[in-house]
């Protein structure tokens, strides 16, 4: 009956309903030792074959011998551990498309600052442990990023996938409920697909905006609900991260014990973490701040921090970069200026950063009572 089966409530009763699952673990290395020498390797070990089931699990089995046979005539590999990254891989690129997500392998992406929530995301790669197994131990059912829009609560949850050293799933969770009717079955089959990957990361970006008073007819609401009932009863290691802006939009059953048991501020950047992320950016261009370099006087590095005060980390981010153009064009004036056998390096100054930010207006200058009202809330 296709992927939705609609059975009214009379006759429920008495036709049964198979649905079929994701296959588990176990099923998927015997459906790999069924086809051992023919689209595999062969003479792989068991730990290789638990490395080809880890690339392929949340696939269906004729998903995962189609897309080996489909690997192997390609790249006709005899190596275990090349075949099972192009099965990763192409999973990635099949999850996208089916799911309407951005399914990540464990990002590498620095973070600065938001010490206490990093400290939190080490101890919860701990708890992923046998030994804590072993004292029936569980990651926490949700984690809450609360602050204003570019404070880098995406990004935290990249680094939380990053330090876990999982996969990612990022959700927006506006598509969701641009699919009308569709919303609610679509959320329950990412949520099975989570459970079954089972050690990732599930981030939900935007999660206020179903509770913000939208006429939708309670598809926000509904959808909510039925992401909160799974938090509630599931069994598997996923670690649910969802970022708000407005923590007042949220109901108060949102945030008791067993739902989103850690709740992050997300704020302003402060002195120090301004800094670091400056740091972060101008080492992507400018060679000088590689291995903890500072090229700039102490007095013009303060001026910078300083003029730079309520900026967040997109915009600083957006200052860098455009300061890096910046500094280009004033190396390279002509437009068709051939490519040197040796490329001079590319040094921004702290003039040229100031210059850039003179020319951004902060969201918290610019909508101050908006970003006000969100951060008293955190």
């Amino acid at each position: 009956m296709g992927a939705r089966a609609e059975i009214t409530p009379e006759l429920a009763p008495q036709i049964p309903l198979v649905t079929q699952e994701l296959p588990e673990f176990h099923e998927i290395i015997d459906a790999l030792k069924s086809v051992a020498g023919e689209g595999l390797p062969p003479h792989l070990s068991i730990g290789e074959l638990e490395a080809i089931a880890h690339s392929s699990i949340g696939l269906y089995i004729s998903d995962i011998i189609n897309a080996i046979t489909a690997i192997q005539h390609q790249y006709s590999l005899q190596n275990a551990k090349e075949l099972a990254e192009k099965l990763f891989n192409y999973k990635v690129q099949l999850f996208n498309r089916l799911y309407d997500i951005e399914f990540l392998p464990a990002p590498q992406v620095p973070l600065g600052g938001l010490d206490q929530m990093l400290a939190a995301f080490k101890k919860f790669k701990r708890l992923l442990s046998p030994l804590a197994k072993a004292y029936k131990l569980k990651v926490p059912k949700g984690v809450l990023l609360v602050g204003p829009p570019g404070t880098g609560k995406s990004h935290a949850a990249k680094v939380c996938a990053q330090i876990v050293g999982v996969p990612l799933i990022l959700v927006d969770w506006g598509n969701f409920r641009g699919y009308g009717n569709e919303a609610e079955p679509r959320l329950k089959k990412l949520l099975k697909l989570t459970d079954r990957l089972n050690r990732v990361v599930i981030y939900f970006d935007d999660f206020d905006k179903s509770f913000a008073g939208f006429d939708d007819g309670g598809l926000g609401q509904r959808l909510a609900g039925t992401l909160l009932t799974w938090m509630q009863e599931r069994t598997s290691d996923a670690i649910v991260i969802a970022s708000v802006n407005r923590m007042e939009w949220l109901p108060p059953e949102l945030t008791r014990a067993g739902r989103f048991d850690y709740i992050y501020k997300v704020d302003l950047p402060n002195h120090g973490e301004r800094n670091t992320i400056f740091n972060l950016h101008l080492t992507r261009f400018d060679e000088r701040f590689k291995n903890g370099g500072v090229p700039y006087t102490h007095e013009s590095r303060k001026e910078v921090i300083k003029r730079t005060q309520r900026c967040v980390g997109s915009e600083i981010q957006t200052i860098v970069e455009r300061a890096a153009a910046t500094t280009f064009y004033q190396m390279f004036p002509d437009e068709n200026a051939p490519i040197p056998s040796l490329l001079p390096p590319l040094e921004i100054s702290p003039e040229t950063l100031l210059e850039e930010r003179k020319q951004i207006k902060p969201l918290a200058i610019r909508e101050a009572d908006r970003v006000e009202s969100m951060r008293q809330y955190c």
